[in-house]
Formats: C-alpha cells, sequence, structure tokens
C-alpha cells in the first residue's frame, strides 16, 4: 500500500512503501480503564510538519577542552541523505531537526538522534557536568521537580518556578526526616496496587516489577520547567483548580518546543523549549549479592515504603542505579509528544535470543526452573516490608518481547565515543514513538495563546504513531508485545489521560494531573 508522510509544503511529499500496522489504545498508567477507547483509523495521508533545515555536519568527536570557545564533542549519524549530529551538550534540543528528503525510514532516524540528543542534555548536572564523578555524574532531571514537589497532600500551592532559577523541591516526608542528606532522592512508588502506593508507573497488567536479588524496583517522575509551571500558573496542582480551570472552558495545553521565528509569527524569536517529563525506573543496589555500581548511575535515595496492614511506613537511605528512563518532549510538530525510552543494557535479554554464558541480568535468570512465567507479575500477595524476596517464583522474570531493531543498535553503537569512560555507556536507545499525521488536514496555527502548538489531528487525535508499540521492560513490564487494545503504545495510552478533576478534561497525553488531591 502507497501512503504518503507529506510535510506542510506538498512539493516536499515523496512516496514510499508502508507496512499498515494495527494501531489501538492500550493499557493505561493511571486506571484500570483509561485506555478502553479504540482510536479511530486514520483515513488521511501521514503528515508531518515543515523540515527545519538540517544543521552543518559537526567535526568528529574530540576531547572537551575548558574554554567556552571549543565546540562540544560530536558524532555525525547517517540518517537518510543527512548527516545529523548527536552532540555531548547541556542544551536541550527544542524540535528534531528534519531533512529534505523524507522516508518513513530516516525520519525514524532524525526521531532516535534527537532521543539521544535529549537523553545527552537532560543527563548532564545543573552545571553542565558529565561524567565528573568517577565516570558518574549528577542529573539535571534529577534535580527537577517531582510529582510529590507539585502535588501536596493538602493540595496548598507550591513555590513558583520562574526561568533561569534553581527548581523548587519539598522537604523530605517526616518519616525520611534526619535520614537523608542534601541531593537525595526521594522515592515512593512500588506497583500499582493501592495497598503498595498511591500511584504507579506501572500499566493496566500491572504488579511490582522485582529484581534477582528479591528487592522491588521503584519509580518516579520529574518534569522541566515549563511544564512545573504551567501547572502552577493554572492552579492545576489541586482538585479545586482543575475543575475551576475546566468550568472556565479551559483545556490542557502544556508548552510546545519551537526555534526561534525572528518575525515572531510562529514562535517567539528566542525560541521555546516545551515540556518534557521524565519517568525513571531504580533498582536497589545489592553488592553483596553482585551488583556493579560501575554499570549504573546511581543516586541515594531515601526509599519510603508504604504501610502494608499491620506493618508501618518506613524510610531507608539506599544506593539504588537507574535501570530505565522514558523522556516524553512535546513539541510544535509533535502535539502528541515525542516518547524517548531508553534502558540499562543488563536489564533482559530478547525474547528467542540465547543469552551468553554467564552473562547476568537485572530482571531475568537464565536457565531457572522454578522461575515465574515470563513476562508476568509476580504473585500476590505483594509485600515490600518483606525483602529481599528468596523464593524465584516470586521474582519478576523478564524478557524483551519486541527486538531493539538494527539500525537503533548501530546508531547506539555510533554514540559510543560520546560516552566512553562514563557509566552512561551501559545505556541504550530502545526506541522513538512519534506521530507519523500529527495534525492532519487541520490548519497549521501555532500562536502565543495555544502555546505555540500545532493542533492534534481532527480525525485521529493519535497521529498514527510509528512504531506502532514501544515499551521500556522496566516501565511497560507486563504489556509488552504486538496485540491492538492490549500492548503498550506510549501514544494511544496516554491519549485517554484526564486530570482528576472537571468536565471534558483531557490532560493532554500525561496521567501527572490525576495525583492531584
Amino acid at each position: 500500500m502507497s501512503e504518503q508522510i507529506r510535510r506542510a509544503q506538498p512539493s516536499r511529499a515523496v512516496r514510499f512503501l508502508v507496512v499498515v500496522l494495527a494501531l489501538g489504545p492500550l493499557a493505561t498508567l493511571g486506571a484500570l480503564v483509561a485506555c478502553s477507547r479504540p482510536a479511530p483509523t486514520p483515513e488521511t495521508p501521514a503528515s508531518h510538519p515543515p523540515p527545519v533545515a538540517p544543521e552543518p555536519p559537526m567535526a568528529p568527536a574530540t576531547p572537551m577542552a575548558d574554554t567556552a570557545e571549543t565546540a562540544p564533542p560530536s558524532v555525525e549519524i547517517e540518517c537518510g541523505d543527512t548527516l545529523q549530529p548527536v552532540t555531548l551538550s547541556p542544551d536541550l534540543p527544542k524540535t528534531p531537526t528534519f531533512q529534505s528528503e523524507i522516508t518513513l525510514e530516516s525520519l525514524q532516524c532524525d526521531f532516535d538522534v534527537f532521543s539521544w540528543n535529549t537523553f545527552l542534555a537532560i543527563n548532564h548536572s545543573l552545571s553542565g557536568a558529565f561524567g565528573d564523578r568517577m565516570g558518574d555524574n549528577a542529573t539535571t532531571w534529577g534535580a527537577w521537580p517531582n510529582e510529590g514537589d507539585i502535588f501536596r497532600p493538602d493540595g496548598s500551592r507550591p513555590p513558583e518556578w520562574q526561568a533561569g532559577q534553581p527548581p523548587p523541591r519539598e522537604p523530605v516526608p517526616p518519616v525520611c526526616e534526619g535520614k537523608g542528606r542534601p541531593g537525595d532522592l526521594v522515592l515512593e512508588q512500588i506497583g500499582k496496587q493501592p495497598i503498595l502506593v498511591e500511584a504507579s508507573l506501572q500499566p493496566f497488567k500491572s504488579g511490582p516489577l522485582i529484581d534477582v536479588h528479591g528487592r522491588y524496583a521503584r519509580f518516579g517522575i520529574t518534569v522541566n520547567q515549563p511544564m512545573y509551571q504551567y501547572i502552577w500558573e493554572n492552579e492545576l496542582y489541586n482538585r479545586t483548580g482543575q475543575k475551576a480551570f475546566s468550568e472556565h472552558g479551559e483545556s490542557v495545553e502544556f508548552p510546545c518546543g519551537c526555534n526561534g521565528d525572528p518575525a515572531g509569527r510562529t514562535c517567539p524569536p528566542e525560541g521555546q523549549q516545551g515540556a518534557v517529563m521524565v519517568k525513571a525506573a531504580w533498582k536497589v543496589i545489592d553488592t553483596a549479592a553482585g551488583d556493579d555500581p560501575s554499570r549504573f548511575h546511581t543516586s541515594h535515595a531515601l526509599v519510603i515504603t508504604p504501610p502494608v496492614g499491620d506493618e508501618p511506613e518506613t524510610c531507608e537511605r539506599q544506593l539504588v542505579g537507574l535501570v530505565g528512563l522514558h523522556i516524553g518532549t512535546k513539541t510544535q510538530g509533535d502535539p502528541q509528544w515525542v516518547w524517548s525510552t531508553f534502558e540499562q543494557v543488563d536489564n533482559v535479554p530478547t525474547a528467542g535470543e540465547q543469552p551468553a554464558a554467564g552473562r547476568r541480568y537485572n530482571f531475568f535468570q537464565p536457565g531457572c526452573t522454578d522461575c515465574n512465567a515470563v513476562n508476568e507479575p509476580p504473585p500476590q500477595p505483594w509485600d515490600p516490608h518483606v525483602q529481599p524476596v528468596t523464593d524465584n517464583g516470586g521474582k519478576s522474570q523478564v524478557v524483551r518481547q519486541i527486538p531493539i531493531t538494527d539500525d537503533t543498535k548501530k546508531l547506539n553503537a555510533d554514540v559510543q565515543p560520546l560516552l566512553q569512560d562514563t557509566v552512561w555507556r551501559h545505556y541504550e536507545l530502545v526506541s522513538t514513538q512519534w506521530p507519523t499525521d500529527a495534525s492532519g488536514a487541520a490548519p497549521s496555527n501555532p500562536s502565543a495563546g495555544n502555546n505555540w502548538c500545532n493542533p492534534l489531528n481532527p480525525i485521529d487525535e493519535t497521529g498514527a504513531p510509528a512504531p506502532a508499540f514501544l515499551a521500556n521492560t522496566t516501565l511497560e513490564t507486563y504489556i509488552q508485545g504486538t496485540v491492538p487494545q492490549a500492548s503498550s503504545s506510549c501514544i494511544h495510552c496516554h491519549q485517554n489521560a484526564t486530570m482528576a478533576e472537571g468536565q471534558n478534561n483531557f490532560s493532554d497525553f500525561t496521567y501527572l494531573l490525576e495525583r492531584a488531591h
């Protein structure tokens, strides 16, 4: 079947063959029925916004000198007929860069390059350091406010976060007072069930993720300044504010990233950074059991375990390692957001592939005969106060259901020169999901009034995502696959996200606003 991916300029349209993939809404990250609404099959040709002129190719990677004039190291990636730079820079890209000749494959490469540039930017520290702490470093996204900083238990107003100011953070919860140090993470989320945690990253077919050492994985969400400030300015941090927002006829529309327009017609002259949210999965580093901290980005965290039965809430300071990172970025041409997902390379094997002899994994035990069924939640009851889990049948046994493509594997290898001598060389891009037909036939009308966003496709609000399915084995562990309306697809699932209060309360592809009290 011949279809078009076309931009607003018809002269740039090209034709190519596309394998038609079944698309459907999938399991939600926030509620049992949130992904029950089927998505319409798009009847319009696939499209994407006008291409941005590609930047000139940059020089091969060279060591970074301590001078402001030195260009940051970069590697050149072949995307179709153009070389796209992946750059070791703390500057967060506002939008992907596209080529003049367009195919589905070259566009996927463009978005994957955008994902790597985003990953590298947010994994610098706030001061711009990268790998300065024995190959590791504090991260920008780790300093951003988390859901607990935004949605206070009493619904009160959090601090404002003006552009250029340090990120606001709440004091540690009372149960953790006196146990932490400055810069410690606060991790509360464990699994979907209310008995375990108030909110979770785990989706519909859910349960805790328990590593090979019997330790429960932990999860968290942070947001950048434009996203935080939008919530703050519109008083969406509590249910009362959300209800008033809805009753005034407002709809949630987070800011879109765009490159500067000197005339100010389609974007502010200086450009605009769009909303970014980061979902992270962590495992407890158990060196006595064989974990090697040098293979992880690590942080000390105040790990909170909620009350279960007669067991009270507890808080323990532990060393945790990053195992999954999911980045959602809203851009002018992608109002459904761009979804970039990364994992630590030791997480799991791929289904159908024989693990190498002696290979150790975080969430899979090779040759195990008494383990839980593959990609099935551990059996209940779940009690995170009882750790480590010693019975193999009570741990997660996980494989990657959809293999990482050869093109993405090559891209990951090509980026390695930028990551040498750092812990970040142990992370890989799984894929990037993006809308192939973001706005359909709707006119492009970005303005300050709509936060410089293009409209959603009026026929298919999901924008016909590519790839059709995308899962991070630590964040969508138990809903991997290619089954319509059952397997993980970021855009399809988040299409059904809503606020906690209000009529017509679509929350712009994020379940975060459901956390309001």
